[in-house]
């Protein structure tokens, strides 16, 4: 939690007599007592016509200290959706890659491939995915050779890459 306080340069500035400051940021001032936050003090701002940036102006004009930099709530939120999709192409794109790798097994397996087909559906992270496409390979250079154990791998990798 941002709890601002109030700099040496305030305190002259809020001293009996001095009025250089505007009535709203001025009442603002008085209000940061190091208990309420930078949110809650933004809303106060807002609510006193300053906007909501009147947290951000009083520590640029060095009149509150911050403990750590204020973070827009906007852009927070932003970066959470970015992640969260990020996170959904990568859950799409691992599901592509496993249907697609599923069919080519299946086709160079022909008939071989049902305990691969199971333990497929264990593999939901990038790292069982991964175990499961050895496991593939391993089976294929068995049963065939390992060029084609290779061309599996070439083209599961390419799935996956999207």
């Amino acid at each position: 939690m941002q709890v601002p306080r109030k700099t040496d340069l305030a305190k002259q500035l809020l001293a009996p007599g001095q009025r250089q400051l505007a009535p709203a940021l001025r009442a603002l001032l008085i209000i940061v007592d190091g208990k309420r936050d930078a949110a809650e003090l933004r809303r106060l701002g807002h609510g006193l016509g300053l906007g909501e940036n009147s947290v951000q102006l009083l520590a640029e004009k060095g009149l509150i200290e911050l403990p750590t930099p204020l973070e827009d709530p906007r852009s927070r939120e932003r970066a959470l959706q970015v992640q969260q999709a990020q996170q959904a192409k990568a859950a799409r794109r691992l599901v592509n890659a496993k249907f697609f790798a599923l069919d080519l097994v299946t086709r160079m397996l022909a008939g071989r491939e049902a305990d691969l087909r199971n333990r497929a559906r264990e593999a939901d992270t990038h790292s069982r995915f991964m175990e499961w496409v050895d496991l593939c390979c391993e089976r294929i250079e068995e049963h065939s050779d390992a060029d084609r154990a290779a061309m599996f791998r070439e083209r599961v990798d390419g799935a996956m890459r999207g």
